[in-house]
């Protein structure tokens, strides 16, 4: 029989209700931003499975800035249509940011350099109908914010990974840079925007890991007066020895649809 370590659900709890807290006491949000992301690929691996798998995925985003900090959350649900027996996965992470500018009330900026968070994380999956849960991971470090030309955003996030399951594959580290690039071509409006997570070694069973999933995308709403609101694009999606396993490889185009609200 196998038992899920309900401890990381916990975390989760805490990190959620000091952001009830938060906000009960009249936290204002500088911005907050929701996105539904549509995307549809093939060429997906799994362990133990020789075919490429085709899959749609719908994943729901929120990110805001509040008067200390920021938080970041998103839920994927992955829907497999061909290349194994149907099967639906739900995926989700969630993020919260301590700026120490903003705790200290002063401006540590220097050079390219902006400021400095400290961030609680956790990530967690299950697949519908089976008896085996995904990893749970807590994450916890440091994020470095950075003011580089042309950039809406670039972070770096340095973090200890802490998997908790009844036999743990071990902890590590994890350094993921995040990016937004806005740009314009011919009066159409676009944006390179993602993160590359770099995972490291756990030991003999779980290898070193690259997830990168950068996206382009196309705001066609300006085309129809309404900027900021509807996006098409496409997302690369490269993972080298996906779910640390050595010599599991992806390496695959998605196509992109999104509201931004």
């Amino acid at each position: 029989m196998y038992f899920i370590d309900t401890r990381p659900f916990a975390y989760i709890a805490l990190l959620l209700a000091l952001t009830t807290v938060n906000v009960a006491h009249g936290a204002i949000f500088e911005w907050s931003n929701n996105e539904i992301q549509y995307l549809y690929g093939n060429g997906y691996r799994k362990p133990n499975n020789p075919n490429q798998i085709s899959q749609s995925t719908i994943t729901i985003t929120h990110a805001d800035r509040w008067s200390l900090g920021r938080n970041f959350f998103f839920m994927d649900t992955y829907i497999s249509d061909a290349g194994q027996s149907p099967q639906t996965t739900v995926y989700g992470e969630a993020y919260s940011y301590l700026t120490l500018g903003k705790i200290l009330g002063k401006d540590l900026s220097l050079g390219l350099f902006k400021d400095i968070n400290a961030v609680t994380g956790f990530n967690a999956g299950e697949t519908i109908n089976s008896t085996r849960s995904s990893s749970r991971i807590f994450l916890y470090g440091l994020s470095l914010e950075f003011k580089l030309p042309g950039f809406k955003l670039f972070n770096l996030d340095v973090l200890q990974h802490d998997q908790f399951e009844t036999l743990p594959n071990g902890n590590s580290w994890q350094f993921t840079p995040i990016w937004i690039f806005p740009f314009s071509i011919a009066g159409t409006k676009w944006s390179l925007e993602g993160f590359t997570d770099f995972i490291g070694k756990k030991n003999p069973g779980y290898a070193f890991n690259i997830l990168a999933q950068p996206q382009l995308r196309l705001d066609i709403g300006d085309l129809l007066g309404k900027s900021g609101h509807f996006y098409a694009g496409l997302e690369y999606q490269y993972w080298h020895n996906k779910y640390g396993i050595q010599g599991l490889n992806e390496n695959l185009p998605q196509a992109l649809l999104l509201f931004k609200y």
